[in-house]
């Protein structure tokens, strides 16, 4: 059941609103006639039931009062003239016929071969011991249907009783024609509704229909529709405030029309200011996109033709573009005058003059392309000046990297001279002093004097050992004559007896490979440092050194046990002297075009990483592996 009311509300839903509405009228009519029949027909009913009860009451007496003579007489014919009348002139009487006071018949209107039965006689008796001056009426069903049967008593009961039955067929006959005369005029009523609500259906619709197919234009983005409706009803309040809402559309798709224009040309803007500004860095490249811009311009902004003039980085670039040529265009005098279609834009930098813009507009240009026009000179200005700028820092990064060099390159030969120095004059001096001390212990002296002597001699040769180490890390003389990995190796293991800490080293790939040598010194010093610092500063217990070679790249990864530290506040923070290791090893490996990464943490260790060092083609051997 839920179902099916369901369905029918899903399907009255779904009808248009015209079916609705003479659905509605003539629903109304159906059931407004519906009601009004049935309740006539059952106040029809009662009425004529108690009009059918008080008639044949009436029969019944007159009947009664027209048989006392008859009945005296013993008149039969009188009797059956009587009744015959009296049925002739009620055509729904069903019966009558007339008893004597001891309930014998006397006659009937049955026919004369029909007895009267017992059960009949019975239907309606009278109490012969009460009053019997009055009728008495009983309604019964029969087989022809509801009879209203009256007694009454033919001089008060002594000389008889006459019984009358009225069938309800004549009121029933009555009803039908009523509620047949109900029914056409609710279907003449219910068509001339169904006319009317056509009618006015109809020109509702039209309007309707306006509105959707109005609603519909502008739901496709039609703003120049407009609805025509001139009523003053719901509707035509309705179709003002759609119009109103169409009139603040269009407003607001102006708007955002003229907002779209100016973020379209922004964007434009910016997408060929950024192709400018990335590569100002490179004239020929710069130069190229320089004509791409101009074909931009010419295609979103509509010129015919555009010339672009620009002095970067001391040399001048220019470019033409138009598929129609303009004599305005190709004049580049400042005092020229332009009409309306024409435009000249100049760049200046600090009063100088470094370029312009000249091009000629196919139709009168709006003040969002003068706009743009103008801000793009102003960028292009910047530009300029940028590139000039990245030249001028581009030269003074070179000259501060062969300045690097050059510091690196004497800080190693002045490490060299004094590891030098140190070996020969220094060692040789100690070395004298040792041997003078070791004949003075020959000669006899006092036993005092022995010791000091004694003492003396193992300060000359702890120093002697200092002078030797000093001079080796200064500049060890095996790093020239073999290579990175001997010096390395050397270095690890004069760095344990020193420091007490376990290095590992695993060398891959360097097999019968010699680098140059501002490779070995750069990357031997780096590696220098990073064991220092983590004898120094990181109280390390373990540190692993892997040093790799492939396809003429090498990196190189130093890792440390250490209590580590904050790389970020240590390298992007105000720079002291306890930094300058870091940023000293930081400028070497980026001197061989090189990459330095520190990672660390507090408490994690430490990980340098030296990556993306390029040596040539070299090729290594096999992986050589080496743990100390």
């Amino acid at each position: 059941m839920k179902k099916t009311v369901q369905f029918i509300i899903t399907s009255l839903k779904n009808k248009s609103v015209k079916t609705k509405i003479l659905g509605i009228t003539i629903g109304l009519v159906i059931l407004m006639g519906l009601t009004s029949t049935i309740i006539l027909r059952e106040i029809l009913v009662v009425k004529l039931s108690e009009d059918l009860d008080r008639r044949a009451i009436s029969i019944a007496s007159d009947v009664s009062s027209r048989s006392i003579d008859h009945i005296i007489l013993r008149d039969i014919y009188s009797f059956h003239t009587l009744l015959q009348d009296t049925m002739s002139n009620n055509p729904d009487i069903e019966y009558i016929f007339i008893v004597d006071q001891n309930f014998e018949m006397i006659i009937h209107t049955f026919g004369s071969n029909f007895e009267v039965s017992d059960e009949l006689l019975n239907v309606n008796m009278i109490d012969t011991n009460g009053d019997i001056t009055n009728t008495q009426l009983v309604v019964f069903e029969s087989e022809t249907g509801k009879i209203h049967d009256v007694i009454a008593p033919i001089f008060s009961g002594d000389a008889g009783f006459v019984r009358v039955g009225l069938n309800e067929k004549q009121i029933y006959n009555t009803i039908d024609e009523i509620t047949f005369l109900l029914v056409m005029a609710t279907i003449i009523i219910g068509g001339l509704g169904f006319v009317i609500a056509f009618i006015l259906t109809k020109y509702m619709y039209r309007d309707l229909t306006q509105l959707m197919h109005t609603t519909q234009q502008v739901g496709k983005g039609n703003l120049d529709c407009k609805v025509d409706i001139e009523c003053k009803d719901e509707i035509g309040m309705l179709a003002k405030e759609i119009n109103t809402m169409i009139e603040r559309l269009n407003d607001k798709n102006e708007e955002n029309n003229r907002f779209t224009k100016v973020l379209k040309m922004r964007n434009n803007e910016l997408s060929l200011l950024h192709q400018l500004a990335v590569g100002s860095t490179d004239i020929a490249h710069f130069e190229k996109l320089l004509e791409s811009t101009a074909e931009r311009l010419i295609e979103e902004l509509g010129l015919n033709s555009c010339f672009i003039e620009i002095l970067l980085g001391g040399e001048s670039l220019s470019t033409y573009k138009g598929s129609k040529w303009c004599t305005n265009c190709t004049s580049f005098e400042e005092k020229l005058v332009l009409d309306s279609k024409h435009f000249f834009i100049p760049f200046k930098t600090k009063g100088k003059k470094i370029g312009q813009i000249l091009g000629c507009f196919e139709n009168d240009p709006d003040d969002t392309t003068v706009k743009f026009l103008t801000s793009f000179a102003r960028q292009l200005t910047v530009i300029a000046e940028n590139a000039e700028l990245w030249k001028e820092i581009k030269y003074k990064e070179e000259l501060r990297l062969k300045l690097l060099d050059r510091v690196l390159t004497a800080q190693e030969e002045e490490r060299k001279r004094i590891a030098r120095e140190l070996h020969d004059e220094t060692s040789q001096s100690i070395t004298s002093i040792i041997v003078g001390l070791t004949l003075l212990e020959e000669y006899d002296i006092p036993s005092s004097m022995q010791q000091e002597i004694i003492d003396l001699k193992e300060v000359s040769q702890r120093t002697l050992d200092e002078v030797h180490y000093l001079s080796w890390s200064l500049r060890p003389s095996v790093l020239d004559d073999l290579g990175l990995m001997p010096a390395i190796k050397k270095y690890v293991i004069e760095y344990m007896k020193k420091f007490t800490i376990d290095v590992d080293i695993q060398v891959i790939g360097f097999k019968q490979v010699r680098l140059s040598s501002i490779y070995e010194v750069t990357i031997y010093r780096v590696i220098q440092e990073a064991l220092t610092n983590a004898a120094r500063h990181a109280n390390s217990d373990n540190i692993s050194i892997i040093l790799k070679h492939v396809n003429g790249v090498v990196s190189v990864i130093i890792e440390d046990d250490g209590e580590g530290f904050d790389v970020n506040k240590t390298l992007n923070g105000k720079l002291t002297k306890n930094h300058l290791g870091l940023k000293g090893m930081q400028e070497r490996i980026e001197s061989i075009g090189g990459k330095l990464v520190i990672e660390s943490n507090t408490g994690i260790g430490t990980t340098v990483y030296m990556k993306d060092i390029m040596i040539g083609d070299e090729t290594g051997g096999e992986a050589e592996n080496n743990a100390s």
